[in-house]
């Protein structure tokens, strides 16, 4: 008990994103790195990269399908486009916007806790959602309630790949995603059918008996396990990490994702009203955004083995792929005019948000610490958030001012260069990712914790 030790910072497994200053003897050091060497890559894994996969198809395919219901809400209520937008616009910005409490949950407690209790708010707004009598009682039930119980589901299960996974953790990350694009595929369609066939307020309710299936997939991200000691230790000290605020990348990835999030919003929520308002169908319309769905599954698993490659480098493929979607967003409107032409925006406008999605979180985890994970993740979700937040009602403004579909669209396009533009800077200034890393000290601190902080 009284011999050598060593001040290690150590990432709780049964609480992913904590870092707890805990004296180790040797032989605890070896007895946790070779827990950790079993789990990873490895057995339940697997089984958690599937859980993370049905998690994302619920909360994209419920996000990411208000534009169905946009549709449907401009002719039940007759509000302007501006105003109606709020609810698809607060759905996904909440959900994301949420990625900080989230993250506090996840820190506090663990993923699965984090999750199950998303999946009861999420239910519990699609519900409330059924008794609405105004756009303002969606903007609650659907865009807040709602969108927060996703959120609160969302970034715990991409922390969970993060930390069961190594060697393949792109390859987990875009599986995982994939999910997304299916949801965006599979719940449109299916959303258009339940309102076709028991009205907007029925789909809502069966959406609710949906939703809840997010508590049992979440109920899967099983916690690693550490030595009784230092779960006992955790209890005394939890310490989250915000130095990666420094991070100048960080920060770049952050503005990059409240640019492509502002066109991607536009997109999802705006795409089915354009092609309405050039005589499509209502249920052509919303096929749309399966089109996008299609596009999105594909590619989002085609980058992440692509980004698996060391001779990938995933900001490059990040930019490039944010800037071809912003050229073609700015060539919308010379497509929208026929029904194939739409049909062809849709899957490109999938394919290409697709790559920049997926590459996200592997490159947050380039950018900081993996013990700073849910944490970085929070605050670009949040940024990603707001960018969901201004954009759809931006762009009904526009149309509501101008009359033209085709000015919304063109400020989509400028969105999605931007976001390409910026993180471009972000090889000017090198490595900046802080790590913990281990030191021995023979005369430790009274509570053995010591923290060494390298810049690399």
């Amino acid at each position: 008990m009284f011999g050598s030790t060593y001040s290690l910072y150590i990432s709780d497994r049964n609480l992913p994103t904590h870092t707890l200053p805990v004296t180790c003897t040797e032989s605890e050091i070896s007895q946790l790195r070779d827990l950790d060497h079993r789990c990873m890559d490895r057995g339940w894994a697997w089984v958690v990269m599937v859980a993370s996969f049905v998690c994302l198809m619920m909360v994209n395919g419920i996000a990411f399908s208000a534009g169905v219901y946009n549709v449907v809400f401009l002719e039940y209520f007759g509000e302007t486009k501006c105003t109606t937008a709020w609810v698809g616009s607060l759905i996904s910005a909440t959900s994301a916007g949420t990625g900080v409490i989230s993250s506090f949950l996840t820190n506090r407690f663990s993923c699965r806790i984090s999750i199950i209790v998303g999946g009861v708010v999420a239910t519990a707004g699609m519900v409330l959602s059924a008794f609405a009598q105004s756009v303002q009682f969606l903007v609650v039930s659907y865009g807040l309630v709602a969108g927060a119980g996703l959120g609160l589901v969302y970034t715990p299960a991409l922390v969970a790949i993060g930390y069961y996974f190594e060697e393949r953790r792109v390859f987990a990350t875009g599986f995982a995603l994939t999910g997304g694009g299916v949801g965006v595929f599979i719940f449109p369609p299916m959303i258009k059918f339940f309102i076709d066939k028991y009205s907007w307020r029925g789909s809502f309710l069966l959406m609710g008996g949906v939703t809840l299936n997010i508590c049992i997939f979440g109920g899967l991200m099983r916690p690693l396990q550490l030595t009784t000691d230092t779960r006992k230790r955790k209890e005394d000290v939890a310490l989250t990490d915000f130095t990666f605020l420094r991070n100048t990348k960080l920060i770049l990835l952050s503005f990059s994702c409240l640019f492509w999030a502002s066109g991607l919003g536009i997109g999802f929520v705006h795409l089915s009203a354009y092609a309405v308002a050039n005589d499509s169908s209502e249920l052509g319309a919303s096929f749309l955004i399966s089109v996008i769905g299609i596009g999105n599954t594909v590619f989002r698993l085609i980058t992440g083995m692509a980004a698996n490659h060391p001779a990938v480098d995933s900001l490059t493929v990040y930019s490039g792929t944010l800037g071809i979607v912003g050229l073609i967003s700015l060539c919308c409107p010379l497509l929208m005019v026929t029904t194939v032409g739409q049909m062809f925006y849709a899957l490109l406008f999938g394919m290409y948000t697709s790559s920049a999605v997926v590459l996200v979180a592997p490159l947050v985890v380039e950018f900081v610490a993996v013990s700073s994970l849910a944490s970085a993740l929070g605050v670009v979700n949040l940024m990603t958030g707001i960018g969901y937040l201004i954009g759809a009602p931006l762009a009904g403004w526009l149309y509501d001012t101008t009359g033209l579909y085709v000015n919304s669209f063109y400020l989509s396009g400028v969105c999605f260069l931007l976001s390409s533009a910026v993180i471009l800077a972000a090889p000017l200034f090198g490595e900046e990712k802080i790590v913990f890393t281990e030191d021995v000290k023979e005369n430790s601190q009274p509570n053995g914790c010591m923290m060494k902080i390298s810049m690399k």
